[in-house]
């Protein structure tokens, strides 16, 4: 994986997730005489590097100033390749020879060009990641003996090894993850294991992929492929292409299973196993799409036992109260929430429903979540509690998650990743049933809404129906940095809650953000828990988040963090409570109940830290208010027609597009644009 350029200025989220602003800046030239050569429109450190490396090739994000395809043709003539769609912000990503870049940036149609944090050798790089058996398969008997010590909890290799000798096992329950814009090129097996001698030469291994019962493809492993892995400290892995002469498919993954057949060995001869995946590479491919109809499960409706919940957060927010009031058991049922994070695991709590991985993040990578924030917001979303038997619940355990990973194992990513997730999500959205986004990630550079790519990505979402909740920041300052300064979303404050479920004792978290907007406005809109919260985190130890705050630990599969994102997941559960109930809700209309029914009567009510109050579900549930938020708000300017505002509640925007923009007529005069960093998470002293 090639790592950040040094020179930028990155910042993180939890310290590590880092990210460059999408620029979008034009700078007339207005000048009498003969007309001098036109200023390149792109990054200061962007130009400065170019210069300094001019044979290295750069990664890019280059907006447009209209909607046609002049811009591509261009960098396809200058030896580039485009390759990422950014319509959303009428943007693309590229890649392009440091030599072309200040041609490029003075090319008529380009607004601006902007370091996307990664410097590129060559052409586009293949994206994989790999993926590890969670189940045992029913394609075949399974006749190993321990076969089970074989599959992984969902992280990959455990130093757990499991025997197996004559005989043959099917491994399935693989964490399945897709990549947009990309056709799959090669799918290999992953076997981590070693041998205690080697094996006899007719001790061969036979390694078979079916697709749902059908045995699609295979290839012998020779036995001589373990003579380097003889005695359990040299453990290796070893890695094995399986063709397909029908070329695979993204289809194919949902049902793959691995068969592992060691009929011919002889009976003393064993492989110890701890994992067995598969590492799928792909390449861009234009036109490639995800086409298959996806699963959603169907639940029973009843009640949750909240008997023996260890947490105050479900309570203090008042969510037991709809989960367990008949006729509706509101808990979520047919709803799902995007997580924009680093990745989900696949666990017990989530079961099926986590119902599709998404990747947008370049990195070679686990698909699983092996950082651990993505995750854990997962959890205090929609958390069942099974695993910990009805301990630690989510606030809507039974809704579904759809993952979009932006950031790769060490939580990196880029705000291209960022904003091709929501574009990904927009143009889903009625697939899936997405009715709520969360974001529990924040920009740490104070920019205004209006010139901010990220704030008007989250503003397309909320005008096409999708409710957009992100966190406030754990800056403690009278500052709000993108997307929580938008005026159209749902911010989220954190309180703490003291570990009881009385309000009386909360106060508002010493790190939650909140500010005024440039519109006046005061935010966070309202305010969750979010210090000390404990929820289900599988594995921990062999996370980033685990690694790097040992001290959080609960124990091997719980884990406690702050910070507004893990505030900002309680109301994302809200809003889908509060959408089973009444499916044809506006965001903006549940934007207005969630603050209209928010409770001020607690001792720690601060209405400039705390907005319109603590989240209170069944209020909001059993209030019949329809009014609308946001009415009068200008939308981000890089929404407008023209140079008059775009009101909002003085248009009808059925479904947002880029059809309605007249990308010429935007005057960017002014406008300073800088790098950004992001920090979502509170890492302080833990009580």
């Amino acid at each position: 994986m090639k790592k950040p350029i040094a020179s930028s200025r990155f910042v993180n989220w939890s310290g590590r997730l880092s990210v460059l602003l999408v620029v979008a800046l034009l700078l007339p030239f207005m000048a009498t005489g003969p007309k001098p050569e036109v200023t390149p429109r792109a990054q200061p450190i962007l130009l400065q590097m170019a210069a300094e490396r001019p044979d290295a090739t750069f990664s890019v994000i280059v907006q447009k100033t209209a909607q046609d395809t002049r811009v591509e043709s261009v960098v396809a003539r200058l030896g580039g390749t485009v390759t990422q769609d950014l319509h959303i912000i009428n943007a693309f990503g590229a890649q392009v020879p440091a030599k072309a870049i200040v041609e490029l940036a003075r090319a008529d149609g380009v607004r601006w060009v902007s370091l996307d944090a990664r410097v590129w050798q060559t052409g586009a790089e293949d994206l994989v990641f790999t993926t590890w058996a969670t189940e045992l398969g029913a394609a075949v008997p399974n006749t190993f003996a321990d076969a089970l010590a074989m599959v992984s909890s969902g992280i990959g290799p455990d130093n757990v090894f499991g025997p197996a000798s004559r005989g043959k096992a099917a491994f399935s329950g693989f964490d399945v993850e897709i990549a947009p814009g990309y056709a799959i090129s090669k799918i290999e097996v992953v076997l981590r294991a070693y041998v205690r001698a080697k094996l006899a030469p007719s001790e061969n291994v036979l390694l078979i992929l079916y697709a749902g019962q059908q045995p699609i493809s295979g290839k012998v492993l020779p036995h001589s492929a373990f003579d380097h892995y003889v005695g359990a400290d040299k453990a290796g892995t070893i890695y094995v292409d399986i063709p397909n002469a029908l070329a695979w498919k993204w289809a194919d993954l949902d049902s793959l299973k691995v068969i592992v057949d060691q009929s011919r060995f002889e009976s003393d001869h064993s492989i110890y196993y701890d994992a067995i995946g598969l590492r799928v590479t792909s390449v861009l491919s234009k036109g490639s799409k995800v086409t298959w109809t996806p699963t959603l499960p169907q639940l029973h409706k009843g009640a949750v036992n909240a008997s023996k919940l260890a947490t105050a957060f479900p309570l203090a927010v008042r969510a037991p109260e709809v989960w367990n009031e008949p006729p509706a058991y509101l808990q979520g049922r047919g709803v799902t929430v995007a997580v924009v994070d680093s990745g989900i695991a696949k666990n017990q709590d989530l079961g099926k429903r986590l119902i599709r991985n998404i990747s947008f993040n370049k990195a070679d990578h686990d698909s699983t979540d092996k950082y651990g924030h993505g995750t854990f917001v997962a959890g205090v979303i929609a958390g069942d509690g099974s695993h910990s038997k009805g301990q630690y619940i989510g606030i809507a355990p039974r809704a579904n998650l759809l993952n979009v990973r932006v950031s790769d194992d060490e939580g990196m990513a880029y705000e291209s990743d960022v904003v091709a997730g929501l574009q990904w999500i927009n143009d889903n959205r009625a697939l899936y049933n997405i009715r709520v986004v969360n974001l529990s990630l924040n920009s740490a550079a104070a920019q205004s809404y209006h010139t901010s790519p990220l704030d008007a990505a989250v503003e397309i979402l909320w005008f096409d129906g999708v409710v957009v909740v992100v966190s406030a920041g754990n800056n403690d300052v009278a500052t709000l940095y993108p997307p929580a300064n938008d005026p159209f979303v749902i911010t989220v404050g954190a309180t703490d809650d003291q570990g009881t479920p009385d309000l009386a004792d909360d106060v508002i978290a010493s790190f939650s953000a909140y500010g005024k907007l440039e519109n006046g406005l005061v935010k966070p809109d309202l305010v969750a828990p979010g210090r000390n919260i404990i929820g289900f985190l599988p594995n921990n130890d062999f996370l980033t988040v685990g690694q790097e705050h040992p001290s959080n630990k609960v124990d091997d599969n719980y884990f406690r963090m702050s910070g507004t994102s893990v505030a900002a997941p309680m109301v994302s559960g809200a809003a889908v409570l509060l959408l089973q109930d009444e499916p044809g809700l506006k965001p903006d209309q549940v934007k207005y109940r969630l603050m209209a029914t928010a409770s001020k009567n607690w001792p720690g009510y601060d209405p400039v830290k705390a907005g319109a109050g603590y989240l209170d579900i069944y209020a909001a549930v059993h209030g019949n208010t329809t009014q609308t938020a946001n009415t009068g708000l200008t939308a981000s300017k890089l929404l407008w027609t023209g140079n008059s505002p775009i009101t909002w509640g003085s248009v009808n925007w059925n479904s947002v597009n880029w059809n309605s923009v007249n990308w010429n007529s935007v005057n960017w005069n002014s406008v300073n644009w800088n790098s950004v960093n992001w920090n979502s998470d509170y890492w302080g002293t833990v009580k």
